[in-house]
């Protein structure tokens, strides 16, 4: 009984030893993403609430790439038409904030700074690379509504 024991023992240290070596990352060095929850920003007001800048732009180009949640977001110069929130130059560059955890593109149902039209964008503040992004991939980027009005309740003293 006792040489059972001790084998059942001897078993239970060398599994537990096993355990870490069989959970180690073997992607080690390599960059993963990360898996981004997203507030639900879909009511325009809260959005704005949260943005740190609200603009009606128009976007010319795509100027590069910006490392986001380890994902390659795409950088877009845009041109500012309004503004009614925050302080922004007349043109700003924009990384169209990446969605997380997809397999493929960044943007699985394509970059909705990739248009020519004008739209209504919700920005969170540069870090310190003066690149400003969209507040998450679903509501930082609306169309202008048609009719003029705007989805929120507040703007800036300056357009007022």
């Amino acid at each position: 009984m006792h040489s059972r024991s001790r084998r059942l023992l001897l078993l239970g240290a060398a599994a537990c030893l096993l355990i870490p070596a069989c959970s180690s990352d073997p992607r080690e060095g390599e960059i993963v993403a990360e898996c981004v929850s997203w507030s639900d920003l879909a009511d325009p007001q809260t959005a704005f609430d949260v943005a740190d800048a609200v603009i009606i732009g128009r976007p010319v180009a795509s100027s590069g790439a910006k490392l986001m949640f380890s994902v390659d977001a795409t950088v877009h110069e845009v041109d500012v038409v309004q503004i009614f929130k925050g302080e922004i130059d007349e043109t700003v560059s924009i990384a169209s904030t990446p969605e997380t955890c997809t397999t493929g593109s960044p943007y699985p149902n394509g970059d909705p700074l990739e248009t020519e039209l004008e739209v209504l964008l919700f920005l969170t503040a540069p870090a310190d690379d003066g690149i400003w992004s969209t507040v998450t991939p679903f509501d930082g980027v609306r169309s202008v509504p048609e009719d003029g009005s705007l989805p929120f309740g507040s703007v800036s003293p300056s357009d007022q």
